[in-house]
């Protein structure tokens, strides 16, 4: 079964939804902290005025005649009060004071489960609750002279409705201050993360291609800082891309050029060969001048090659020469070559009376003359005469 990815949330939300969920349970641990210790707070002074009131109880009960005590709780309302008063002798309950109002009496609470052992060897205050489990209580037992047990019952309505209206007061503000710490959360981290969604989009742009896309600098000072070091990383990437590609390109039309221009100066050697072969040179003289041009190209053809190493090693070409050239001098030597190359085809030099003397470079100045007559044998009929001037 294939797996559902979710799509992943924006930094923003991640970031309200981390702090949200901290607050909410740092919140809780609080809050319940809090109620526990109002409830021991409560339950303390019931406690503390449960044995203030038995202590007084304990010495009325001496001096008032147990006669004279049921004939007053028999009067209606007698006693009724905050708490709940029982005396509990050996054949059961002698003394019954339910707190309340007298129109609405509480129930007692429920001690039948309790023997009056347990009740006398009872070390501090316990709680529980009516036969009918509507009332709580908070009770203390104290053993009297005769062997009888005082019960005081304290209901902890009170202290039960005090801590719900914590509970609620708490709930409250969590609500309330989840929903401002959302707002606010969110736009202060959109704020903050705005700028890194945008890396994050550039990234992706770059990542497709894009070399120009580039990060919004604004926001917080060190996440401007980030993206404006990051543009100028970029910026750098792209010239190097630039730099790369001019290269790569410079590389690709030398080649070409390169194995244009040798086709010249290995044309020249093959026809010099082919006349040698074929007897048309013969005497001395015609021989060492073909030998001298065979010798001249194949320099030509080493200069070429070792231009073609060089920018594969170095990626540059080869600096150019700024020198004075004969160019009637350069020129008749590709007319011989041109000549050498073709021999069906005239090929007259025209030079100026006087000399022709130019700066510049040699071997790039030979290039281009090699490639004019190139073009001449290329693009007119064969035996075409040719007419080079120089002027």
């Amino acid at each position: 079964m294939a797996r559902v990815r979710l799509p992943r949330l924006r930094n923003r939300w991640r970031i309200t939804g981390y702090i949200l969920v901290t607050v909410l349970a740092v919140t809780a641990v609080a809050g319940t902290f809090a109620v526990q210790a109002v409830e021991r707070e409560f339950t303390s002074r019931i406690d503390d005025e449960l044995q203030r009131e038995a202590g007084g109880t304990v010495a009325a009960l001496d001096v008032i005649d147990p006669e004279l005590l049921e004939r007053l709780t028999e009067q209606a309302g007698f006693g009724l009060s905050s708490r709940a008063s029982i005396v509990l002798g050996p054949d059961g309950t002698e003394l019954a004071i339910p707190s309340g109002t007298v129109e609405d009496p509480d129930p007692l609470p429920d001690l039948s489960a309790l023997p009056l052992a347990q009740l006398r060897a009872s070390a501090g205050p316990f709680e529980a609750a009516s036969a009918d489990g509507s009332v709580e209580y908070r009770i203390l037992a104290t053993p009297l002279e005769d062997g009888r047990i005082l019960v005081l019952a304290q209901p902890l309505d009170e202290r039960d409705d005090a801590i719900n209206v914590l509970i609620q007061v708490l709930l409250v503000a969590a609500v309330v201050s989840t929903a401002v710490l959302t707002v606010t959360v969110s736009l202060v981290a959109g704020y903050i993360t705005r700028p890194l969604d945008a890396m994050i989009d550039t990234a992706t742009e770059i990542g497709a291609g894009d070399l120009r896309a580039r990060v919004p600098t604004d926001g917080v000072d060190d996440v401007a800082r980030l993206a404006t070091a990051l543009n100028a990383m970029l910026d750098r990437l792209q010239h190097a891309f630039a730099d790369k590609e001019a290269s790569e390109e410079a590389m690709r039309r030398f080649v070409a050029d390169a194995s244009h221009e040798l086709r010249t100066p290995l044309a020249a050697v093959l026809g010099y060969a082919e006349l040698h072969q074929q007897k048309m040179i013969e005497s001395p003289e015609q021989v060492g001048h073909a030998m001298d041009r065979i010798a001249a190209e194949g320099e030509r053809m080493r200069l070429l090659v070792e231009e073609l190493l060089l920018l594969a090693r170095l990626d540059q070409e080869r600096v150019p020469q700024r020198e004075r050239v004969d160019l009637a001098s350069l020129v008749d030597v590709a007319v011989r070559d041109a000549r050498a190359i073709d021999p069906g085809r005239p090929v007259e030099l025209r030079t100026p009376p006087h000399p022709a003397v130019a700066l510049g470079d040699p071997t790039t100045i030979r290039q281009a003359v090699d490639n004019l007559l190139a073009n001449t044998r290329a693009h007119t009929p064969a035996g075409t005469p040719v007419t080079v001037t120089i002027t």
